[in-house]
């Protein structure tokens, strides 16, 4: 006899709801469920390609900075495209990059302590753990607190946080000084102490030499990952959670991020390989359906057929990372390294950001005018971006000045999208099987679960 519980998730960006179907008490099958329609795809056509610089940034309150870097690559490319090189001064992309990587830095910081580190006083009666209570507890207040000095980054540099749209073709309407750097660094090394003390429990050069758990046990010292990954072996969460054991990234960004497709090789990212499938989706390329086999508002995307996972753990085997190179060989794709992967990529980030600041070179122009007006520019082109969740990839296709079609596949629609014909999703590949509701749902969640842009 089958028993069916739904329930809306807290303690996610935005709503998912989360459908699971027992037998014997485990999880049989899984539905994954965007429930709200937004439609930004549908609100920027017929408009100005520029408008998509200020439209875009509003997809999401917490990655809305990605969606902006995505947008302008995606305009700068349909300058290549029709034969228009566009020329951008290494100082617009270095702080680009900069204030990119510190949207993530702030994401990851923000879900470790607020979305995951919660979900342990569920599993157990810990005094000890009180420090990560919600509102109360030492160590929430100290990562939300972490998590905002990051953004002063972004503000230095675009104005604003969020929805900032300081980055147009050819450059960035920003022009720092000698002070906003000096500011902007000295932010980073706090952040960087910040890690050091509570996250990793060393000084960070330990940390970058560490090639696996045992090693990290030895030197860490009373440190909020070690007692995560202490938790994790406790309650077995590095033999859950597995999904499909594949990676994609769509594109580089500084000597941390290498674009590719990990499946038992890793292999170049190929867009021509790329389809979204609406099969269980409500959206689709003939409108809206609702047949009753259909169950989100999230498309399914596949890359040769097959679904892949982007997240960190995606970037950090496609970057060829030691670590989790062999964290992968013992403990697969689990719970555990999804989540460590993006933990990792907080204190790496933020050394590759204070490197990046230091090159900026403020005499250097920031914006370099391309010599057309984009008005006079049509066809199609891709903009490709790493958000903290996972790759994101933007195109556009414009006729007569005016935007005839945009598409925006995001990372939460790789991982949480539906199924297709063939396949679950998979978050839900990770799901099923297991024999908790809980479970079912810190396993979601390691998958930095944002509804808003599952269904942009």
């Amino acid at each position: 006899m089958f028993k069916i519980k739904k329930t809306v998730l807290n303690r996610v960006e935005g709503e998912i709801e989360l459908k699971l179907i027992w037998e014997n008490g485990r999880i049989k099958d899984v539905f994954i469920i965007a429930p709200n329609f937004r439609g930004f795809e549908f609100i920027l056509k017929e408009k100005s390609p520029l408008d998509a610089l200020v439209i875009n940034p509003r997809i999401c309150g917490i990655c809305g900075h990605a969606h902006l870097i995505a947008t302008v690559r995606t305009l700068e490319a349909l300058y290549e495209s029709s034969g228009e090189k566009i020329e951008i001064p290494n100082k617009a992309q270095l702080i680009r990059d900069i204030t990119l990587s510190s949207e993530i830095i702030q994401n990851h910081i923000r879900w470790f302590y607020i979305f995951v580190l919660p979900d342990f006083l569920k599993l157990e009666k810990n005094n000890k753990l009180r420090k990560f209570e919600p509102i109360k507890g030492i160590q929430w207040r100290k990562g939300l607190d972490a998590s905002l000095k990051i953004l002063k980054v972004i503000a230095i540099f675009g104005g604003q946080w969020p929805h900032t749209s300081y980055t147009i073709p050819g450059g960035v309407v920003s022009d720092p000084t000698n002070f906003d750097i000096t500011e902007a660094i000295a932010i980073v090394d706090n952040l960087i102490y910040f890690c050091e003390k509570n996250i990793i429990g060393m000084s960070y050069e330990k940390y970058l030499s560490i090639k696996d758990i045992d090693e990290f046990f030895d030197l860490s010292k009373n440190s909020d990952l070690k007692t995560f990954l202490l938790l994790c072996q406790k309650h077995n969460l590095d033999k859950i959670g597995k999904s499909y054991h594949r990676f994609l990234t769509v594109c580089d960004m500084s000597p941390l991020i290498s674009k590719g497709i990990t499946k038992k090789k890793r292999k170049n990212f190929d867009i021509n390989k790329v389809k979204e499938v609406s099969s269980y989706s409500y959206l689709t390329n003939e409108g809206i359906l609702t047949e009753e086999k259909r169950y989100s508002w999230a498309k399914a995307v596949r890359y040769e057929g097959l679904p892949y996972e982007t997240s960190p753990l995606s970037r950090r085997i496609n970057n060829q990372d030691l670590l989790f190179l062999n964290l992968l060989k013992k403990y697969k794709d689990s719970y555990m390294v999804r989540t460590w992967a993006r933990i990792d990529e907080i204190i790496k980030i933020l050394i590759s950001v204070k490197e990046r600041l230091k090159e900026i070179n403020v005499k250097e122009k920031s914006y370099i005018k391309p010599k057309k007006d984009i008005k006079q520019i049509e066809g199609k082109a891709f903009g490709f971006c790493e958000a903290a969740r996972g790759s994101l990839i933007h195109s556009i296709e414009v006729s007569k000045g005016k935007i005839k079609n945009y598409n925006i596949i995001t990372p939460s629609t790789w991982n949480l999208g539906p199924r297709c014909e063939k396949y679950l999703s998979p978050a839900e590949k990770a799901i099923k099987g297991l024999k908790s509701q809980l479970l079912a749902e810190m396993v979601l969640r390691s998958f930095d679960v944002c509804s808003v842009c599952t269904t942009h």
